[in-house]
């Protein structure tokens, strides 16, 4: 899992230097001949672009320059980037001269170019990793570590993995296992002890588990935790002389910080699906936000006709795990719907943590027709655009009903909720328990793969169009 994290750091980081070599050359090339790649003056300027760029990916395959990267600070990214620059110079040099084509770049062009790239990469691996130790880790998509030790420790642990400087991790708490009562260390609350951990855990936006305690394992509590944990769909990190604790899901070898420990997981993924399933959130909202804007000129006028209020909903919802956000749909209630609900929760069709019923008087004439069609989804286009929601998931509960979850509930939370998934594609109408849609999420869950998701978007469309399950 590290090594896969590693790897996909060093893609990020050749694609930043080829978009700085790129602009380097076109500046050289513009100095000299004012011209920018062009074929007219000085031979084929694009063949030595892509000669360039392949020789420099070649030399990052056998010399990793990017070594303990987001832990550099300026100086030694600086020291970094002067000694890449003068193997890759040396390296162009000496290839061009065997092949006898050194006439296709001028020392004046190869002197701009090598200052300029230098200047370049340096400034654009600065914004980069400020960008990602700052904005992406306080980002809704970094993980949320709570770290679980003794508050001997705790100051020491933390310390050391913000001296990591880890872009992927956010200490949003600790959780003492010694019983000492604090309210803080180093600026991080204290949120829980030994007895609260697992109810802190359910009913907060936590999705990763650090444990490290020498003597909790010599007691069965933590197999229990590691086992409940898992089941939540939360990602449990511990240290490595617990690797032959037994449980059903996944298990690999990882780092927090500097900390060498044991990943147990429900699932696993690496860092590339997961920008993989956000391309494809991305490209289909951009395509939902256009079908949005077409259908808002039509339904907007019909619901202000039908009934007072807001063409727009929006309501609380929990994302993954526990983040909340703001839902949207089109209204397709009367504005004092959420006043009634308590009215009508004797007449709920669903067993379990859900509300549904058949002809459900809150609802409006034009809402009848939206829900049956499932235009009143459409506006939850920008809460994927926006990375609240995924165009394939489970379904975000209300708040009431996610603080009524239970440890094999919280599980469905444990990927970003969808606008679409297993069982909107399964009648969603005709299911009345809410453990059947827990299965179905966890069989989404287990199994999820990108190819997955883009067969759940094309059965949805047909469900849609056949209008089936929807109420």
């Amino acid at each position: 899992m590290y090594q896969k994290r590693k790897a996909f750091e060093n893609i990020l980081i050749l694609g930043l230097d080829i978009l700085s070599i790129t602009v380097s050359l076109a500046f050289a090339f513009w100095m000299r001949y004012e011209v920018i790649f062009g074929r007219d003056v000085h031979g084929d300027q694009m063949w030595l672009l892509v000669f360039i760029l392949a020789l420099y990916a070649a030399i990052n395959i056998f010399v990793d320059f990017n070594d303990h990267f987001f832990r550099r600070g300026p100086f030694e990214e600086l020291v970094n980037v002067v000694r890449a620059e003068v193997w890759f110079g040396l390296a162009l040099v000496l290839i061009l001269f065997l092949i006898h084509r050194s006439s296709d770049m001028s020392r004046l062009i190869f002197g701009y170019f090598i200052v300029t790239n230098t200047v370049v990469m340096y400034v654009v691996r600065l914004v980069f990793k400020q960008s990602m130790l700052t904005g992406y880790r306080k980002s809704k998509y970094s993980s949320r570590l709570l770290i679980v030790t003794t508050s001997e420790r705790a100051e020491g642990v933390i310390k050391d993995i913000v001296d990591y400087k880890e872009w992927n991790r956010l200490i949003v708490g600790i959780a003492l296992t010694d019983g000492k009562v604090k309210e803080e260390i180093c600026r991080i609350p204290v949120v829980a002890d030994k007895d609260s951990l697992l109810d802190y855990v359910i009913h907060n936006g936590v999705d990763e588990v650090f444990i490290i305690d020498g003597e909790m394992r010599k007691t069965p509590l933590l197999e229990t935790w590691v086992r409940e944990l898992e089941q939540m769909g939360v990602i449990v990190d511990v240290n490595i002389d617990v690797f032959d604790i037994t449980h059903a899901g996944k298990k690999n070898l990882n780092r927090v910080g500097k900390y060498a420990v044991v990943t147990f997981a429900r699932n696993l993924f690496s860092t590339r699906e997961m920008a993989a399933k956000r391309a494809l959130d991305v490209v289909g909202s951009l395509v939902g936000m256009v079908i949005l804007a077409a259908a808002t000129l039509v339904v907007a006028p019909a619901i202000k006709l039908d009934s007072p209020g807001p063409v727009f909903f929006g309501q609380t919802r929990v994302g993954k795990n526990g983040r909340k956000f703001t839902f949207y749909k089109f209204r397709s209630m009367y504005q004092d719907a959420e006043a009634r609900k308590k009215a009508l929760m004797a007449q709920n069709e669903m067993n379990g943590l859900m509300f549904k019923m058949e002809d459900d008087p809150r609802i409006t004439k034009v809402g009848k027709f939206i829900r049956k069609t499932s235009i009143d989804e459409l506006p939850q286009f920008w809460n994927v655009l926006r990375g609240d929601m995924s165009l394939v998931g489970t379904r975000p509960p209300t708040v009431d009903e996610f603080e009524q979850y239970e440890a094999k509930h919280k599980c469905r939370l444990s990927m970003t909720p969808g606008l679409t998934g297993m069982w909107q594609i399964s009648g969603r109408s005709d299911i009345k328990d809410f453990d059947e849609v827990v299965k179905l999420d966890m069989q989404y869950i287990d199994n999820w793969s990108i190819l997955k998701d883009i067969k759940i978007l094309f059965m949805t469309v047909w469900v849609v169009l056949a209008g089936r399950g929807s109420r």
